[in-house]
């Protein structure tokens, strides 16, 4: 197994965790409260701006053509899955003014805080191993949702959410990362790929506590 594909067996205990978590099982249920989905959905807007701004530092770092445009077309992916978010916002009513008012979680700022001092102070490998989690949980999480539950798909008020993150073009979008690592880490030492490795558990542990925040709707220690 590749070094990039086996990141997924290293941080197992914590990715099936978020699998079973009772926000996303909700989600596949089509049983998830609608005011926890409109909390994470307000904070999943915010987080990928500050999403989006780790990859321009990605392509600040690139080097080859190749590269920097892979990391640009995600930029825009990014801003295209966010009129996801608009339309499940404006399904809630959410206006326009509430999100432009909406300040992130404490769990929110630290997940991007981390990322963000990633893309500043590492190395591109570094930002690849940081943002892989996020993409590579929801994909791998909406297609067990999508077979796990698909007798009650049909009339699910998150079938949408979970058919765009299972749809065969999201996995394009991102199934580069692995060549990109492996390539990017073949020179590195053991050590170095410890390194790697713990940065991209650290984004799953992230991903996780995102889902029990939005569950228990928390802003931060104080609730």
């Amino acid at each position: 197994m590749s070094f990039s594909r086996s990141l997924k067996e290293k941080a197992q205990e914590v990715w099936e965790a978020g699998y079973q978590h009772p926000f996303v099982q909700g989600l596949g249920e089509g049983t998830l409260e609608k005011s926890k989905f409109q909390f994470y959905l307000l904070q999943d807007y915010l987080y990928l701006l500050e999403y989006a701004k780790v990859f321009a530092l990605g392509a600040v770092k690139a080097e080859g053509e190749e590269m920097l445009s892979r990391l640009t077309n995600i930029q825009h992916g990014i801003f295209e899955e966010m009129d996801l978010h608009r339309s499940y916002m404006a399904e809630f009513g959410i206006s326009k003014e509430q999100v432009a008012t909406a300040r992130q979680s404490l769990y929110n700022r630290t997940y991007t805080a981390n990322m963000l001092a990633i893309g500043q102070t590492g190395e591109l490998v570094h930002i690849l191993a940081t943002v892989f989690p996020c993409a590579w949980t929801y994909y791998d999480y909406a297609c067990r949702l999508k077979a796990q539950y698909a007798d009650k798909l049909e009339n699910n008020f998150y079938k949408s959410w979970i058919e765009s993150y299972s749809r065969p073009e999201f996995l394009e979008s991102f199934e580069w990362f692995y060549d990109a690592l492996d390539e990017l880490v073949a020179n590195k030492t053991k050590e170095e790929r410890e390194k790697i490795a713990q940065i991209f558990i650290s984004s799953v542990e992230f991903e996780y506590l995102f889902w029990d925040m939005a569950y228990k709707q928390e802003m931060s220690y104080k609730l």
